[in-house]
């Protein structure tokens, strides 16, 4: 074993994590006027964006599109139903599943968190090289971080 740790600090693993935490902290007081979080977020504008043209959603879908675990999704769609953003049936051929729409309210806030979401991104990696940064990301993800899942 080398004789040198780290400092949380020197860690690319834990910095990646702290800017997350960060941006999160930061995109969610900047959706308060809305009344929804970032997750809340991200799973109306999935629905919004994968229900375009009239195509079913299912939360499964959501799942799988935005990474997302399907028990934290379940228990945010109920949330959005609560606040009458979202609505949710019966799939009308797959009786276990659930699809997904937004009420007029729910778009709105899509459309309005998109917006916000945006401008968020825009001052937050104001300071770096994006493209290069995005491509890296990319490529984690696209090797799913290097998991042997």
């Amino acid at each position: 074993m080398e004789g040198k740790i780290d400092k949380p600090d020197e860690q690319l693993e834990y910095l990646l994590t702290q800017v997350s935490f960060l941006k999160q902290r930061i995109i969610n007081a900047s959706l308060k006027d809305l009344d929804i979080t970032y997750i809340q977020f991200v799973i109306l504008a999935g629905t919004l964006e994968l229900g375009a043209n009239e195509a079913i959603v299912t939360q499964q879908d959501i799942s799988d599109k935005r990474r997302l675990d399907k028990a934290m999704v379940s228990n945010v769609v109920k949330t959005l139903i609560e606040k009458g953003l979202m609505t949710r049936h019966t799939h009308p051929v797959d009786k276990r599943a659930y699809t997904l729409s937004l009420t007029n309210t729910g778009k709105e806030a899509a459309i309005k968190g998109k917006e916000i979401a945006l401008d968020v991104d825009k001052s937050f990696f104001s300071g770096i090289n994006k493209n290069a940064f995005l491509k890296a990301l990319v490529t984690l993800l696209k090797n799913d971080g290097g998991s042997n899942e």
